[in-house]
């Protein structure tokens, strides 16, 4: 009854936020702006990782507090960290940062999560432990910072990957973990009402980084309660595939055409697989189905083969040998040289509204545009301009 209390508060808040907070980045003009490196034809409010984050924590803190649970350090250190990057996502939005500075914002979020004890269990030496959970999650909040680039895929993807960290810690009886999994999955789920395509609203980073710091780190608890010694180390990396997959494909592409690694582009995989001829909506459920693939694998090896080492490792080489596959195939695809070119193959063309019309001109103080495309293609010079990608 707590995890569907946790789900439907959840799912609940972000659906009556979303438009609210919606209404509040259209009046503050905290918009993405249409020019001439994007291809959404609209102004489109920023801010929506706002309502996913607060629907997400108060309700597995609603959920905590109906089981009489007491705030360990543990419980406050993740929900600490998860403010923090949230801040430093909309600071990055608001103004844009430095890659240094925010790099350094996202190890710190993920550090105060990590040493209030969030790498407790892992089954490797504390000295092993600490900085692999750390490139872990900072690498994830990357990740899913890279994702945002269509709309739909970030929420959803973390929808898919929290559904799968609630049924390993259920099945572990890790309550607190499955708790806090299980109402982020309402949050990034609710949210889809508005950002599936054709999006009203954006994540921002503030919402792609939450997402992949609030993965990253239940991930972790998911693991640490496992039993299964190292091996175990590979049921998160299984899950989460194909952030990791995107992430490693862009960073080859770019460097192979010896491009800043750090610079945005229409070249991540689901610009790719756009290309090929499907819609935004065939594009991002197509990656849904990948992930989901990967994700019931994953539970399924967790639950039944934990004691077969072997073959969670032939399992995890299959998967590998699956994306390299896909890899080499969208490697061939040809990315789009003008945003009108990607516009006809989207087939979003369309009309904006007198009220859109009011909002195209951005105010002299905007200073970046953070968030995914409303339709197909990434811009140019897009809010991942992280330099660890």
């Amino acid at each position: 009854m707590v995890f569907l209390s946790a789900f439907g508060l959840s799912l609940l808040a972000v659906l009556a936020l979303t438009p609210a907070v919606r209404s509040l980045a259209t009046r503050l003009r905290f918009l993405d702006f249409p020019s001439q490196s994007k291809v959404h034809l609209t102004p489109t409010p920023l801010m929506g990782g706002i309502a996913v984050a607060l629907a997400s924590l108060s309700a597995a803190a609603a959920a905590l507090a109906l089981i009489k649970c007491p705030y360990s350090a543990r419980i406050v250190g993740f929900m600490s960290g998860g403010l923090i990057v949230v801040v430093l996502g909309l600071a990055d939005d608001a103004n844009g940062m430095r890659p240094a500075v925010k790099l350094t914002g996202q190890a710190a979020a993920a550090a105060v999560m990590l040493l209030s004890g969030g790498v407790e269990g892992l089954p490797l030496p504390l000295p092993i432990a600490f900085p692999l959970a750390l490139f872990w999650m900072v690498g994830l909040m990357n990740a899913f910072n890279f994702l945002d680039n269509m709309d739909g895929i970030t929420s959803g993807l973390a929808a898919i990957a929290t559904f799968g960290i609630f049924t390993l810690a259920l099945g572990q009886g890790n309550t607190h973990t499955a708790i806090a999994a299980i109402a982020v999955a309402g949050g990034a789920l609710g949210f889809l009402r508005y950002n599936f395509s054709p999006a009203s609203i954006f994540l921002g980073d503030a919402g792609s980084l939450f997402l992949g710091y609030v993965v990253g780190g239940l991930s972790l608890r998911a693991v640490s309660y496992a039993g299964a010694g190292s091996t175990a180390l590979l049921i998160p990396v299984l899950m989460l595939g194909y952030p990791i997959f995107d992430a490693f494909f862009v960073t080859v592409a770019r460097l192979r055409e010896g491009r800043d690694v750090a610079q945005g582009g229409r070249d991540h995989s689901s610009h790719r697989l756009a290309r090929l001829g499907m819609t935004a909506r065939q594009t991002a459920t197509t990656i849904y189905l990948i992930s989901a693939s990967l994700t019931g694998v994953a539970v399924y090896l967790s639950f039944f083969q934990m004691d077969r080492p072997q073959v969670v490792g032939l399992a995890a080489l299959a998967a590998a040998g699956g994306m390299a596959f896909l890899g080499l195939r969208l490697f061939r695809v040809p990315v789009a040289e003008r945003a009108i070119e990607a516009l006809a193959d989207a087939r979003v063309l369309h009309e904006p509204t007198q009220e859109e019309l009011a909002l195209l001109t951005p105010p002299p103080t905007v200073a970046k545009a953070t968030s995914a495309t409303t339709e197909v293609l990434e811009p140019e010079e897009s809010h991942d301009t992280i330099e660890v990608r």
